[in-house]
């Protein structure tokens, strides 16, 4: 099935409970596969989507419906989280909806590499 092996550029509406760290967004939001960290069975880590106040550092990201984007918004690095594996693909938990092609795949990775991790 599409989606359900994440690789980097592909668009998922996670939900909380499908990562790790969960989320204060209580309901599922658009990411980004930017590591399909294929050596670890249980996660691949994204790039959170917001679409309340961006800051500085974010990436502008503006609605594109083809994406599955339906309201301008800001990729961040803010908002980093390792998603399952096994709920990838899922349409409650994690469901596909596009890849990004260049030259916007770029300027995505280009962000999440720009980062400065702690």
């Amino acid at each position: 099935m599409p989606g359900a092996d994440a690789k980097r550029g592909d668009i998922y509406n996670v939900h909380p409970d499908a990562t790790l760290e969960g989320d204060a967004h209580p309901t599922p939001r658009p990411m980004v596969c930017v590591a399909e960290l294929p050596t670890n069975g249980y996660i691949w880590s994204a790039m959170s989507r917001t679409t309340s106040v961006g800051n500085g550092e974010d990436l502008i990201s503006p609605a594109d419906t083809s994406l599955g984007l339906t309201e301008d918004g800001w990729w961040t690095y803010r908002y980093l989280r390792s998603v399952k594996k096994r709920w990838t693909g899922d349409p409650t938990w994690c469901d596909y909806k596009a890849t990004l092609t260049e030259p916007l795949l770029g300027a995505v990775m280009a962000h999440y590499m720009s980062r400065n991790d702690p």
